[in-house]
């Protein structure tokens, strides 16, 4: 390189700088640069991968807020229906509404499940959940204006056994005409309906109302339907607290109770010792437990010396015929 000129000996670190230049470039920034449009292109797709996430939060509120409101809206029908029938806790409130309002004087009462129609989704499938429907039947009796009422042994004249006659002669003295203003049980027995049914009027209706004609009172039947449903995936938390879901009766002494009228009441805990039948009564039915024999004796007793003769009842207290 010693022979060359100074015009070739420029023209080569010239062209050393270039290739310099050039290996700098290539190795150096291009490098650097494809770095870089990598890191770019990272940072755009975590940018839209960032936009993705808050319009998943963003649509997830709004799901949330929606769902709440759902919520809220099936908690309200749900409210709608008892959410258990109880039959005790149904017919213990049910009478205790009509003797809080003045109306006693029960006939009958009895309950049935009622059938409902099934439900049948928008789909066109049968749901899962049903209503059911327990009706209660009650009848009720007016008093007449003359009689001498009772109701569950009140004022009995009957002290264990003993005729009380100051108490029978003072209820006497009260047996005359009132006049119909002393009919009572019909407007009693209306104001009752109302109270049950305005105590939860979405699920509590009345479906029908009787009165008959009798022989100076009324006989006053109605029905009530009360409503339910089973819910397969219940959203709101029952309400176990109403009177006519929750039995909540006091214990009824059963001591001096009996099934079936006796010929004579000796249980001296009952309202009705010593209390006979008729021996009109006494001699009904063929008994069909009993052999021929001893059937026909104690028919033949009792006609000619009447059913307290036939028992015998001794030193007791002359019993008290049911007439």
């Amino acid at each position: 390189m010693g022979n060359l000129g100074a015009r070739e000996k420029y023209g080569f670190m010239l062209l050393g700088v270039v290739v310099l230049v050039f290996l700098i470039y290539f190795f150096g920034i291009r490098s650097a640069q494809a770095s870089y449009d990598s890191l770019v292109a990272q940072r755009n797709e975590l940018s839209a991968r960032l936009q993705y996430y808050e319009q998943l939060k963003n649509q997830n509120a709004s799901a949330e807020t929606a769902i709440n409101a759902l919520n809220q809206d099936i908690s309200s029908i749900e409210a709608t229906f008892l959410p258990a029938l109880n039959a005790e806790s149904l017919e213990q409130y049910v009478l205790s509404v009509f003797e809080e309002n003045g109306c006693p004087y029960l006939v009958n009462v009895s309950l049935e499940a009622v059938g409902a129609d099934s439900v049948t989704l928008p789909d066109g499938s049968p749901a899962r959940d049903s209503i059911l429907i327990n009706r209660i039947s009650v009848q009720y009796s007016s008093t007449d204006g003359y009689n001498i009422p009772q109701y569950n042994q009140s004022d009995s004249v009957n002290n264990n056994g003993d005729l009380d006659e100051e108490l029978l002669n003072t209820l006497l003295d009260g047996m005359v005409w009132h006049g119909t203003s002393g009919i009572k049980g019909y407007d009693e027995f209306i104001a009752s309906l109302a109270a049950i049914e305005s105590e939860n009027p979405d699920c509590v209706k009345v479906h029908s109302v009787h009165v008959e004609d009798e022989a100076g009172y009324l006989l006053m039947s109605a029905e009530i339907d009360f409503y339910s449903v089973t819910f397969t995936n219940r959203v709101s938390t029952p309400n176990l607290s109403a009177p006519y879901v929750t039995f909540a009766g006091a214990p009824v002494d059963t001591d001096g109770g009996f099934i079936g009228m006796p010929f004579i009441v000796d249980n001296q805990n009952s309202a009705w010792y010593n209390v006979s039948l008729t021996d009109a009564d006494a001699l009904a039915g063929t008994r069909p437990f009993a052999t021929y024999y001893s059937n026909v004796i104690f028919t033949d007793a009792v006609a000619s010396q009447g059913l307290l003769g036939v028992l015998d009842v001794g030193d007791a207290p002359a019993p008290e015929v049911v007439e």
